[in-house]
């Protein structure tokens, strides 16, 4: 008998539950095309796709993994379609292939049936002309036009100026897209599989950052499960996309499920306590104290099972929240606990004004002055890194 081949997550998305968002239609006779970094080699690959949030089974007519300008088509249990039940997942089987840290990885999905946007991360991706369009290049965009593969892409691609140029002060917005959950691989053993769990700042794509900050034989993936609008205590309403289910609500799928992981980065910000009053009811703001104490649990569950933990600060509130003094003292107060409760990595220090600490740096911050802007995940990702570094992860003259 065959020994299990261990498997990690070389790439993640937490997706969430886009039923009622009426901004992305569904598909029909189409192909989906997704590129995403790996940030763990492997010699072996396989896809994880979700319909977790769907009312319907999803037919995947066909699929694709594409490296260097090359595809290799998937198959399910030795099949070349599938269905994915509502609330299930389908591993498509393993590929001989070589992953190297790094690598663009595009996988392509032809969906021949009516198939509503539902489960997703609501990030970039390329949908076709109506067809099966898995493995082209070109590939025919819907609209008309077309693409080809771009293998010098940084990831995440930023927003680019009049003249072409990268605009590090614009938004950090990574790949993604539809049923995609992970990306896993096989064949290298890595010293660590982090995984980052938070909301809007993290998903926005600090963790694929890190990853391509460290170098290839540090052998550490970084994965992403962060959610825009997520808050660690409650749920969204139903039917709102942005939000997600709580971090408390997603752990055991989105942190023990990610394959091979052995740490948890939690990286929430203000949403907790800046949505209430806002755009969620009053009623749902928490105290300091039942913050604290959500995130003692998320910390005793992944210690339980054998994760090591590094807590994020909160970095600053979005400007218009600073007009009530109370939510910014919970800020500090939060703050001050998180740095007396172990390993660290102080993204308020890192991205924070000198001249005013309750603000963004103006260098570092999206032209909303609440998220940071493609500098400002770099320079998160910088903080990740340097953490890791004095824990030890790799020895220091590999970077």
């Amino acid at each position: 008998m065959t020994e299990a081949l261990p498997w990690h997550a070389t790439w993640t998305q937490a997706v969430t539950d886009f039923r009622g968002e009426e901004d992305e239609p569904g598909f029909a006779n189409a192909t989906v095309r997704m590129t995403v970094p790996a940030s763990l080699d492997g010699s072996r690959v396989r896809l994880e796709l979700s319909n977790r949030f769907g009312d319907a089974a999803v037919r995947i007519g066909r699929g694709a993994i594409g490296i260097g300008g090359q595809f290799f088509e998937v198959a399910f249990d030795g099949l070349a379609s599938t269905e994915i039940p509502p609330g299930e997942s389908r591993r498509t089987d393993p590929i001989a292939l070589t992953v190297r840290h790094s690598d663009e990885i595009v996988v392509d999905l032809y969906l021949p049936e009516p198939t509503p946007y539902a489960t997703a991360a609501g990030f970039r991706f390329s949908r076709s002309a109506p067809g099966d369009f898995v493995g082209a290049s070109p590939f025919p965009l819907d609209g008309g036009t077309s693409e080809a593969i771009d293998e010098s892409r940084e990831f995440p691609a930023a927003n680019t100026g009049a003249a072409g140029e990268p605009d590090e002060t614009g938004w950090s917005l990574p790949a993604g897209g539809p049923f995609l959950r992970a990306i896993e691989v096989a064949g290298v053993k890595p010293r660590a599989v982090i995984v980052a769990l938070g909301g809007s700042s993290t998903a926005m794509g600090w963790p694929q950052y890190t990853a391509a900050l460290l170098p290839a034989d540090a052998k550490i993936a970084v994965v992403n499960r962060g959610i825009a609008g997520n808050r660690i205590r409650l749920d969204a309403p139903p039917l709102t996309p942005s939000w997600g289910r709580s971090g408390l609500s997603r752990f055991d799928e989105d942190v023990l499920g990610t394959a091979g992981a052995t740490h948890l980065v939690i990286a929430y910000n203000s949403n907790d306590w800046g949505l209430p009053g806002r755009i969620a009811p009053m009623a749902e703001m928490p105290s300091v104290n039942q913050l604290i104490e959500a995130y003692q649990e998320l910390i005793d569950r992944a210690q339980a099972a054998g994760l090591r933990v590094i807590l994020s600060t909160v970095m600053p509130l979005a400007p218009e929240l600073l007009a009530e003094p109370e939510r910014e003292d919970m800020r500090l107060v939060l703050n001050a606990w998180i740095r007396g409760s172990g390993h660290v990595v102080d993204f308020d220090a890192a991205v924070r004004s000198e001249t005013d600490p309750s603000r963004l740096a103006a260098k570092y911050a999206a032209p909303d002055d609440t998220h940071p802007s493609v500098n400002g995940s770099k320079r998160l990702a910088q903080a990740m890194v340097d953490i890791l570094q004095r824990l030890k992860l790799w020895p220091a003259e590999d970077v």
